[in-house]
């Protein structure tokens, strides 16, 4: 038998159930959009993990609280660990001669107020050298200087979400706001800046470092950063700061034990690797879930398979007693398999690419930085899973329906 004609048959065969071919088809459809979906998010979120770090900087060295032998992801969320590093650490690391710029940031949330506007806010206490290690200079009015670290000066600059929501059109600098139950006067606004460390920008009040750990009854700051001299890598800088910060520290670790330090080192390399591993990690687990409706839409035909060899069993007794061979049975219902996930293939690619695109719309909507990426080769992967599917789980209602003897098949009712 001719294979456009066994194609011919069983096209045939499928238009005369067709609500129950669209109801087969349906679990392969969900399976490959599912993995298509799945792919591609994870593919955005690997990129968005990526293009936050890239905030980082290939000259930044960050210092957190915690062990040295620990490396995790953003600094700013290492709330929970033992805090150790002090204003002397940062002092101490701005006078060395291999430090081009240096900042310390102590984090926390709190509820900025002006007039009747309030709005949760995330507040830097930061130093001079925030506009150093990232460049950006306020649009108006001057950043935090030394005078106002010295002083411990209750001085604010606003981002720039917050100050259009609390001031509108109005000048903000020379007034004053309320954080938490102590008042700040507006020294400047930055300008619109996007995300840094997973944090929006425009949602940030810096004040002076000294401030925030009088605001805050702290004594301690969640990260120092620093950029080294030219002619500098990062290993030899790392390796001077471990080095300053245990004499600082008082830890007696002369053989450079990491898990003896009380502070850890983190650069746009390790957190890269980190980024790239859990990416990795994720586009497994999401594939993996999704790969399960993939078995289930294929159990599913084998069933329909099964059902429609038993219905037509009259059928292939009859064409057998005409001379049909049991290879020309098995064609046909194989072929009626592949046309079932074939055509769920292509339908759950579409379907697939329509729900990435609209799903990487509602969270870009939420969160920038999240990019649609179509993953060609889960779209190869979808097909050949199809095909693959298409094979295995029709081959066995095909291979009965070839073995059938066609005197039992006619007698079938």
């Amino acid at each position: 038998m001719r294979i456009s004609d066994t194609t011919r048959v069983a096209l045939t065969s499928l238009l005369r159930t067709k609500g129950r071919a669209l109801l087969t088809m349906l679990g392969i459809v969900i399976g490959i959009a599912s993995v298509i979906l799945m792919l591609s998010i994870g593919r955005a979120a690997e990129h968005f993990l990526l293009s936050q770090i890239a905030a980082f900087g290939s000259d930044l060295v960050i210092v957190t609280n915690g062990k040295g032998d620990v490396k995790r992801g953003d600094p700013a969320s290492q709330q929970l660990e033992k805090q150790t590093l002090t204003f002397k650490d940062y002092e101490k690391l701005k006078e060395q001669p291999w430090v081009k710029a240096a900042n310390m940031n102590l984090i926390s949330q709190d509820l900025v107020e002006y007039a009747s506007e309030s709005r949760l806010i995330t507040v830097y206490g930061s130093t001079p050298g925030e506009i150093k290690v990232y460049p950006n200079e306020p649009e108006a009015g001057r950043f935090i200087d030394d005078s106002d670290i010295n002083s411990r000066s209750r001085v604010v600059v606003l981002g720039n979400g917050i100050a259009s929501k609390l001031f509108g059109e109005t000048d903000p600098i020379g007034n004053t706001i309320k954080i938490g139950k102590r008042t700040f006067r507006v020294i400047s606004v930055m300008p619109s800046g996007g995300t840094r460390f997973f944090t929006d920008l425009d949602q940030i009040a810096y004040v002076p470092i000294t401030a925030a750990f009088d605001l805050y009854n702290r004594d301690k700051a969640n990260y120092i950063m620093f950029k080294a001299e030219a002619g500098l890598t990062l290993n030899e800088a790392s390796d001077r700061l471990r080095i300053l910060f245990r004499n600082t520290h008082n830890l007696d670790n002369a053989t450079g034990d990491l898990s003896k330090d009380d502070f850890r080192v983190l650069t746009q390399e390790d957190a890269a690797k980190n980024a790239n591993t859990i990416g990795l990690i994720l586009q497994i687990l999401l594939a993996s879930i999704a790969g399960i409706s993939l078995v289930v839409g294929g159990i599913g035909i084998m069933n329909i398979m099964y059902v429609t060899v038993t219905e037509r069993t009259s059928e292939i007794g009859l064409r057998k007693a005409l001379g049909a061979k049991p290879k020309d049975i098995r064609s046909q219902f194989l072929a009626e398999a592949l046309m079932l996930t074939g055509a769920g293939g292509v339908v759950g690619i579409l379907v697939g690419v329509g729900a990435t695109w609209l799903g990487i719309k509602i969270i870009s909507s939420f969160q920038e930085g999240w990019v649609f990426q179509l993953p060609l080769d889960g779209i190869l992967l979808s097909v050949g899973v199809s095909t693959f599917i298409g094979v295995v789980f029709g081959y066995f209602p095909a291979r009965k329906a070839s073995h059938l003897d066609p005197i039992d098949a006619l007698r079938y009712e």
